[in-house]
């Protein structure tokens, strides 16, 4: 049986030949949430220095940078998930989507097939089955169905031959990916999207700092 680790030993001399140029993305676009926040914190900073301003007016000012960075920030967390969520569609098409000659009915009974598997040797009994009736079709999605459930060992039946060494090397990018559901991971994304709440603002509730945002003073 191929392990994750050994497929990538297998197919990438390290970990960042196939995920570099989408790491790139990645950090360029985290970039953007800190260079809105550093933009933000600077403003907020020359505005709590004034002498001129009372308290009320420096609470004002800065809700008015504060609020829309952190909307903003929060704008580029959704659009990380999502662009972590279509890269990955995007890998596993890649790697088991169907090409642009297969009947879409033969695609959808594999597919009820595949599905009903239990395990990985009715998996591998079917994907052979498959192979030696010549049905691409079929042993295609029960790859894929075997890579989605982690029986490693029946996709490399189906790679046997090293034909599908493409195919997989998009396959184990797609295994680096992180499973944007999981709660930590969340957590952990949304930690490099939190826009820091400045001591002016500090005691105020979202929805107060939203009303001195929207507060009806001059603040020059």
């Amino acid at each position: 049986m191929t392990t994750p680790a050994e497929y990538l030993k297998q197919f990438l001399t390290t970990g960042e030949q196939h995920t570099a140029d989408f790491q790139k993305r990645m950090d360029a676009h985290r970039a953007k949430a800190d260079q809105i926040r550093e933009h933000a914190t600077a403003a907020i900073a020359r505005i709590t220095e004034r002498k001129d301003l009372t308290p009320e007016a420096k609470r004002t000012a800065a809700a008015r940078i504060y609020k829309p960075a952190a909307d903003r920030v929060q704008q580029l967390l959704d659009e990380h998930i999502d662009m972590v969520k279509q890269h990955k569609q995007t890998l596993a098409k890649k790697a088991f989507g169907a090409d642009n000659a297969t009947d879409p009915a033969s695609t959808r009974q594999a597919r009820a097939l595949a599905a009903g598997l239990q395990d990985a040797d009715s998996a591998e009994r079917l994907l052979r089955e498959a192979q030696f009736d010549g049905d691409h079709t079929l042993a295609r999605v029960i790859a894929a169905t075997a890579f989605e459930r982690g029986w490693h060992d029946v996709v490399d039946v189906w790679n046997a031959d090293g034909k599908h060494n493409n195919e997989m090397r998009h396959a184990v990018e797609l295994l680096q990916m992180p499973d944007t559901s999981d709660p930590a991971w969340r957590m952990n994304t949304a930690m490099a999207y939190t826009t820091p709440r400045p001591g002016v603002l500090e005691g105020l509730k979202p929805h107060e700092i939203s009303r001195a945002a929207d507060a009806d003073l001059e603040v020059a």
